[in-house]
């Protein structure tokens, strides 16, 4: 059973180009999910690698050494 428009029907008594079509959609939405997982993941990632990034960066006292010289 899905719903369409508020209305209920039975995916098996789809004609056989609706049950395609139904397919579809249901790999369209398996796919959305799993992209927005992948999206969720490389976010944590990018923060992660940024935090590692901004502690490796030189200290301001190291700067201010530097353009003395």
């Amino acid at each position: 059973m899905f719903t369409i428009d508020k209305k209920e029907y039975d995916e098996t008594k789809l004609s056989d180009k609706g049950k395609i079509a139904f397919g579809q959609l249901q790999k369209i939405a398996q796919k959305q999910t799993s992209l927005s997982l992948e999206l969720q993941n490389t976010k944590i990632l990018q923060d992660h690698h940024g935090a590692i990034l901004k502690e490796e960066l030189p200290k301001e006292e190291e700067l201010k050494k530097k353009n003395n010289e």
